[in-house]
């Protein structure tokens, strides 16, 4: 059985803009079959967002179509009672992303927003693939 974790956006963004990070390594475990990834609608948009307003629409809606057939998706209607419970424990913008991990109990939430550090499941790009057993590189991220 995959490892299922929660990726959130920033590191999809770092696998693209640091071909030598962490990130990178992480998104080649995806591509490899090696992990499943979990994302949110939220994360959909965000990626999406960025990759339209420094590289186009084209670049964009190709991160879209990746993520989509790459990674499972939770709708966010699935996730509002969890969402509820959590809302003033972290900043609205991660939100959603927690309410995923809480509420299908994934082990690894993998980000580079500390935002996230009080929360047992946060994992830095970095102590991840520390985790895992493989040897990261010197970047955080």
């Amino acid at each position: 059985m995959k490892l299922r974790i929660f990726l959130d956006t920033n590191v999809f963004i770092y696998a693209f803009e640091f071909p030598k990070s962490n990130s990178r390594k992480i998104i080649e475990l995806l591509n490899e079959g090696k992990i499943e990834a979990v994302i949110s609608e939220r994360v959909i948009k965000e990626v999406q967002a960025y990759f339209k307003r420094y590289y186009g629409k084209d670049l964009a809606s190709l991160f879209r179509n990746y993520l989509i057939l790459s990674c499972t998706i939770v709708p966010t209607i699935h996730v509002k009672d969890e969402m509820k419970k959590y809302r003033r424990k972290i900043k609205e913008k991660d939100l959603e992303q927690l309410a995923v991990v809480k509420k299908f109990g994934i082990k690894f939430l993998v980000s580079f927003d500390k935002d996230f550090k009080k929360f047992k499941e946060y994992k830095t790009l970095k102590i991840f693939i520390e985790d895992i057993g493989l040897i990261p590189n010197e970047e955080e991220f």
